[in-house]
């Protein structure tokens, strides 16, 4: 008799523990956000795209909050902030692009300035002898 009781007690634990298995937390997704918007922190989202970035942020918070009594709903923020990071990073890339883009114009023309320059000094400083017509 004791030997069934070890053996139901044995398979009830192991049921609980079956049981609360069954809804593991979201810790996979919930690192991948958290590393997906420290990324964006330091790439320079809070200058180019805070919106995006605020938005990943609470969510993150909203999916760290449900963790263990929400998993499904954690995962779901998780998920959430983790593409509000993705977005604030490829809008911090796309501005930082256009700003590389306008120095890079701006330094062609500065170039293009300092030739146009030395070409008219160049064509003052050699005298053309005067066009005669036969």
């Amino acid at each position: 008799m004791t030997l069934f009781r070890a053996s139901i007690a044995t398979l009830g634990a192991l049921f609980a523990a079956a049981g609360c298995a069954s809804a593991p937390k979201p810790t996979a997704e919930l690192s991948q956000a958290h590393s997906l918007v420290d990324q964006a922190e330091q790439s320079g989202a809070p200058q180019y795209a805070s919106a995006d970035l605020a938005m990943a942020r609470s969510k993150l918070q909203q999916a760290d909050l449900e963790a263990q009594k929400h998993p499904d709903l954690s995962l779901r923020s998780a998920q959430e902030a983790s593409v509000d990071a993705r977005v604030a990073l490829a809008r911090t890339n796309a501005a930082k692009a256009q700003v590389a883009l306008r120095d890079v114009n701006a330094a062609t023309q500065t170039l293009r300035n300092e030739t146009d320059r030395q070409s008219m000094q160049s064509e003052m400083a050699s005298p053309n002898p005067p066009a005669t017509t036969p």
